[in-house]
């Protein structure tokens, strides 16, 4: 079988550098600030997966985050300390510093006070009680902006790096008990980070690319080692404090090991230079540990987990949360998201022969016709690709061939948001005439008509009642009913592309989900049996299946929560199930209208051995087989192949009363593609991908300042 598939590499969101990051220990999640003021919330239990996005507001920024234990706090060029709700992902309250800009933040290991350091060299020092965080005192003015600031193990002493000298604090009245001077050949040095260990040692990294620890009882240097050619922006101390990472604006991450000498029944310990990771080739912001796991993020924009020993690494590229693409199958449209705007381009067209039969591209000759170059000089790929084989095969080049175009793919329009404002969700619908995205205080309504040729394209709005934003949105295959989340509550909306779209009905979801963030919204395509399942699985693990089979949609049933989250969902509406991939890869499958659950398994060592959540996962329209995506690959499990691994376990033989379990473990094929953004089907046997090339990545990003040269003026 044979697979038509439309490869776009024309969407090319820009990476955003990654400011700050903080990561809470008690439940394994990490909160990552972007430049444009956006924060990330990622699950790290199972394998890393984002749960919850914040917009970012136009000129903010967000320079320092904490977690008190689940609850987040931020602060920036603002002036202000924030507290985050992380449920309906807003601003919970806002504290406005003294000093203005602020740089820092740290939270105590008891989570009982913050400090906040700003640019005119105060420490606000607040506490934290009960739901709230109260003003408790400022700290003795300072000269010159406060860079870092790190409270001790036992929270009675706060560390502070300005420029050329770093304090240490009494907490309880507010003086500096000590000061040490950081100047290096009376040259202005920059304190960018600071570490505390356990027996008062701090450890600091400067502008100079020097690590010294420092006696904050005394006041003296200790040990000094000049490892970095540049700035040392990070650093993080493992929790038994015999490894110290650290990184910045020369990228590489270098490990300190703790070695203790001596002889007889005095001991000492010395510091030294261990192991060095070559995995950045911008400035690091940011490093944090989680068990044994590193984490670096930085200009980059990449999240990057590693290991050593072994040697392990993992990079996340800087994508577009979420859905970030729709399509209409009917109309071979494509609705792309970035940061602002939205793009609509209709997809390319193949040339069919007198008998039905596609044509392909024979010579090199020919494939270069299919390629062209846009006005900003980007190039657009041929974007329809043949696929030869049984169901996917792409692991042999010789498989794939490139369909000969009639027409290339057009960008048909770009629409931008009202103030530039950041998109939360966006879709198209199925009939592709409606455009509709939300920010975090609009939702709007398009309505999009274009001649048959695409030379004229217009865009109406259409008018919205009852709804004035909202976090995620799906549509009916009709494309006359929409359904919308918003703060806990599903809305029915019935929509005319010509008076508008009106709420219909409201269903409050407290009874069903625990939380009012969502992860999926799914809308299935009317069943056999004549019924239409809306499903929502917020981001605790509840998931809720709402049914329509009049004119209403009634509550159906909740499924059973797994331990872990669900990554992606399908429906298979020939078989009228549901079909669910956790992120710890368990493949779980709901029969709708029996209400049983059955478990998937894979025997193959390919799939127990990933570390990436499925981020997508669609059925086969014309095979049994699903189809599942991850950022860099696609995986196909379909039912029809035979197994042809010697390593397979033999599957049980089915006994007459045994109960119908799904055949999931079928044959896999893997399709690698870098990086992957997303999958659509457009038909039976066409379909289409997002993909967005690491070269087109590293292309937007800054110089790496390691490599740039100083001229002398």
């Amino acid at each position: 079988m044979a697979c038509k598939l439309h490869r776009v590499r024309y969407y090319n969101p820009k990476p955003v550098p990654v400011n700050c990051a903080a990561f809470s220990k008690s439940n394994k999640v990490l909160a990552l600030a972007r430049q444009d003021a956006s924060i990330e919330i990622w699950d790290l239990n199972f394998a890393p997966f984002l749960i919850k996005f914040i917009p970012g507001v136009a000129n903010t920024s967000v320079e320092a985050l904490g977690w008190i234990h689940q609850r987040l706090i931020s602060t920036g060029l603002g002036g202000a300390l924030i507290e985050w709700d992380i449920e309906k992902l807003c601003v919970k309250k806002t504290a406005i510093l003294t000093g203005y800009a602020a740089w820092c933040l740290d939270v105590n290991s008891t989570n009982s006070m913050v400090a906040v350091g700003t640019e005119q060299g105060y420490v606000n020092l607040y506490s934290v009680e009960d739901d709230d965080i109260v003003y408790k005192k400022l700290f003795d003015k300072q000269e010159g902006r406060i860079m870092c600031c790190k409270f001790d193990h036992t929270g009675n002493i706060l560390v502070t790096g300005s420029i050329d000298c770093i304090r240490v604090w009494n907490v309880e009245t507010g003086h500096a008990t000590c000061k040490m001077s950081v100047t290096w050949r009376g040259r202005e040095t920059i304190v960018w980070c600071l570490a505390v260990l356990s027996d008062g040692t701090v450890v600091s990294g400067d502008s100079f690319g020097r690590l010294a620890f420092w006696d904050s009882n005394m006041g003296d240097q200790i040990e000094s080692y000049s490892i970095h050619k540049r700035d040392i922006l990070s650093l993080v101390v493992a929790d038994d404090e015999k490894h110290i990472y650290c990184s910045g604006v020369d990228p590489v991450i270098t490990r300190f090991v703790k070695v203790d000498s001596g002889t007889g029944k005095e001991t000492s310990a010395s510091w030294v230079r261990d192991v060095q990771r070559h995995i950045h080739e911008h400035d690091v912001r940011a490093l944090l540990l989680h068990e044994n796991t590193l984490i670096s993020v930085g200009t980059d924009g990449y999240l990057t987990l590693s290991r050593h020993p072994p040697k392990w690494v993992m990079r996340i590229p800087p994508m577009i949360p979420y859905p970030r693409s729709s399509v209409s199958a009917k109309e071979k449209l494509l609705l792309l998201r970035y940061i602002n705007y939205l793009e609509v381009w209709k997809l390319g067209s193949y040339e069919v022969n007198q008998s039905g039969n596609v044509t392909l591209n024979n010579s090199t000759s020919e494939l270069k016709k299919d390629i062209k170059q846009d006005n900003s000089g980007n190039q657009l790929e041929a974007d329809s690709e043949i696929i030869v084989g049984n169901g996917f095969n792409q692991q042999n080049e010789n498989d794939k061939q490139t369909l000969k175009l009639t027409e290339q793919p057009i960008k048909l329009v770009s629409i931008q948001t009202k103030g530039k404002k950041q998109i939360k969700c966006c879709e198209l619908s199925p009939s592709g005439e409606l455009v509709v995205y939300s920010t975090d205080s609009s939702m709007r309504m398009l309505k999009l008509e274009s001649d048959e040729d695409q030379s004229n394209v217009s865009l109406t709005k259409v008018l919205i009642s009852g709804v004035t934003r909202c976090d995620r949105v799906a549509f009916t295959a009709d494309s006359r009913t929409m359904i919308v989340w918003c703060s806990g509550e599903l809305k029915i909306l019935q929509v005319d592309p010509e008076a508008g779209a009106t709420v219909v009905q409201s269903i409050t979801c407290e009874k069903y989900l625990k939380s009012k963030s969502i992860l999926h919204l799914v809308v299935s395509k009317e069943t056999p049996s004549g019924a239409i399942y809306v499903v929502v699985a917020d981001t605790q693990g509840d998931i809720a299946i709402w049914i329509k089979k009049t004119k209403k949609f009634e509550f159906y049933a909740s499924l059973p929560r797994f331990r872990c989250l669900p990554s992606a969902m399908t429906f298979k509406n020939n078989q009228e199930n549901l079909v669910v991939v956790y992120v710890d890869q368990k493949i779980l499958e709901y029969q709708l209208v029996e209400k049983k659950v059955f478990e998937g398994t894979v025997h193959r060592a390919e799939w127990h051995a990933r570390t990436s959540p499925v981020m997508s996962l669609s059925a086969h329209p014309a095979r049994d087989a699903l189809v599942m995506q991850d950022d860099v690959s696609l995986w196909v499990l379909d039912k029809n192949d035979q197994i042809d691994n010697e390593d397979h376990q033999p599957l049980p033989k089915r006994m007459p009363n045994m109960p119908y379990r799904p055949n999931i473990n079928a044959g896999l094929r893997i399709i690698p593609i870098k990086y992957l953004a997303g999958f659509h089907w457009l038909g039976d046997d066409e379909a289409v991908t997002l993909e967005v090339l690491p070269e087109n990545i590293v292309s937007q990003l800054p110089p790496p300042i390691m490599n740039t040269k100083k001229h002398v003026l």
